[in-house]
C-alpha cells in the first residue's frame, strides 16, 4: 500500500503554493509532502528537504531518477534547529513557506530496524541520526539512573507507572543487558500487567515515545525549529507545524502565540536598512509596543482538530501507534515581518551551534 502523507490536503491549502515559489520541508522523510508541493510550484520553484535520519535521505536521493523534479529538490541531511545555517549554505531563498511534520515516519517504525516500534524484536536504538556517536535508547536504559528514567518516562510518556516501569528495567539490567526491543516490553509488562487489558492503546507505547523523545532531544529541536522557521520566512510566507502528541502540541501552540502578540522579551530586531526605508526608528519585534511576528491563520483550532484527527485516523501507519491522548494537528501561521536568511552569503556556521554533521545533496531528473 502506497504511503499517504499525514493532513496532506490540510498542508497544501494552507501553505498554498504556487508556480515559482520556494519551500522548506524540515522533515522531508520519503517526500510524500515534498513531491507534492514540488507539483504545485512548477516549473521554477525549488523545495529544501532536511531530515536527520541519513538513511531516509540516501533513499530519497536514490528514486531522483523517477521523481521528474528536475533540479528543484535538494536534500541536506541535518538537523533542522540549524535550519539558519543551511539556508544560507545553500544560498537558498525566499522562502514562502516551511513545513514540519514532528515524531517519526512509517518509514522508521516499519523498515529502519533501529527499535522504534514495539512490534518488532530489533536493537534499541531509537537514533534519528545513526551517523552520530551518540546515546543510544539502550545505553539510556542500561546506564542512566533510576531516578533519571523515571524522570524521562513520566515527563516525557506521560506513564501512570513510570515509577515502576523505572525500577523493574534496573532490576533487569543487573542481571543482562538491555539490548532489543522484545526485552523492554517484557519489562514493562512485568511492571504494570494490570494495565494491558485496561488500556486502549499497547501497554509499550508511552515507554517507547518517551525514550525515543529523550535520544533525540525532540522537544528542545521543535522549539529551536520553530524559531528558525520564522527568521527564515518572507513577509508573508507560511509556516505549518503538524504535531502528534500533547508534548510537541504545546511547544508548538506557545511558540506560534508568543510571535503573534505584541510581547515583552528579547529584541529581534528588523534589518536598519528597512527602519530607514520607513524612517521608523529601530524596535525589536520582541519588545513591549513592537510589532508581531506572525499571524495565526486558523481561529477556531479546537473544533478544526477534532474535525481532521477523525478525518486521517487511517492515513498513516504512525496512528496504529499514536499516544493515548494524541490529537493529528497542523497550525499554519503568516510571517508578517522577516526574513533573516534572505539570500545572503553562504556561512560555515563558525559562531553557531551545530547539531548534526551535515550532507547535502542536489540532484535531477
Amino acid at each position: 500500500m502506497a504511503h499517504i502523507p499525514v493532513l496532506l490536503n490540510e498542508v497544501l491549502e494552507y501553505l498554498d503554493p504556487k508556480p515559482g515559489e520556494n519551500f522548506i520541508d524540515c522533515t522531508v522523510g520519503d517526500g510524500g509532502h515534498a513531491l507534492a508541493i514540488l507539483k504545485m510550484t512548477a516549473p521554477s520553484g525549488m523545495l529544501l528537504g532536511i531530515d536527520r535520519d541519513a538513511e531516509m535521505v540516501k533513499n530519497l536521493y536514490e528514486r531522483a531518477e523517477s521523481l521528474g523534479v528536475g533540479e528543484r529538490l535538494l536534500l541536506h541531511h541535518g538537523n533542522f534547529a540549524d535550519l539558519g545555517a543551511i539556508v544560507q549554505g545553500h544560498i537558498f531563498g525566499p522562502v514562502s513557506g516551511v513545513l514540519f511534520d514532528f515524531g517519526l515516519s512509517s518509514w522508521q517504525l516499519d523498515e529502519s530496524g533501529a527499535g522504534f516500534s514495539f512490534r518488532n524484536i530489533e536493537p534499541l536504538d531509537m537514533r534519528f541520526d545513526r551517523t552520530r556517536n551518540t546515546e543510544t535508547a539502550a545505553d539510556i536504559l542500561n546506564s542512566w539512573p533510576e531516578e533519571a528514567l523515571e524522570r524521562v518516562i513520566r515527563e516525557f510518556g506521560e506513564e501512570r507507572y513510570a515509577r515502576q516501569i523505572a525500577k523493574e528495567i534496573a532490576s533487569a539490567r543487573k542481571r543482562e543487558r538491555i539490548q532489543t526491543t522484545d526485552q523492554l516490553v517484557g519489562i514493562i509488562l512485568r511492571a504494570a500487567p494490570s494495565s494491558k487489558a485496561a488500556r486502549k492503546i499497547h501497554f509499550a507505547t508511552r515507554t517507547f515515545q518517551a525514550l525515543r523523545i529523550a535520544v533525540n532531544e525532540e522537544l528542545r529541536y521543535v522549539e529551536e525549529g520553530i524559531k528558525e522557521g520564522i527568521e527564515a520566512l518572507r513577509p508573508g510566507g507560511k509556516i505549518a507545524a503538524i504535531s502528534f502528541h500533547s508534548l510537541e502540541d504545546r511547544i508548538v501552540k506557545h511558540m506560534f502565540q508568543k510571535y503573534s502578540k505584541r510581547a515583552e522579551g528579547p529584541a529581534f530586531a528588523p534589518p536598519a536598512s528597512a527602519s530607514r526605508r520607513r524612517g521608523e526608528q529601530s524596535r525589536g519585534y520582541g519588545e513591549a509596543g513592537g510589532s508581531p511576528r506572525l499571524k495565526i491563520i486558523t481561529k477556531t483550532r479546537k473544533k478544526y482538530d477534532r474535525r481532521i484527527a477523525k478525518k486521517t485516523k487511517n492515513d498513516d501507519r504512525r496512528l496504529s501507534h499514536r499516544p493515548w491522548r494524541m490529537r493529528i494537528r497542523v497550525f499554519p501561521v503568516v510571517c508578517l515581518r522577516g526574513a533573516r536568511y534572505l539570500k545572503t552569503e553562504p556561512s560555515n556556521g563558525a559562531n553557531r551551534e551545530s547539531h548534526s554533521e551535515t550532507k547535502e545533496y542536489v540532484y535531477g531528473a
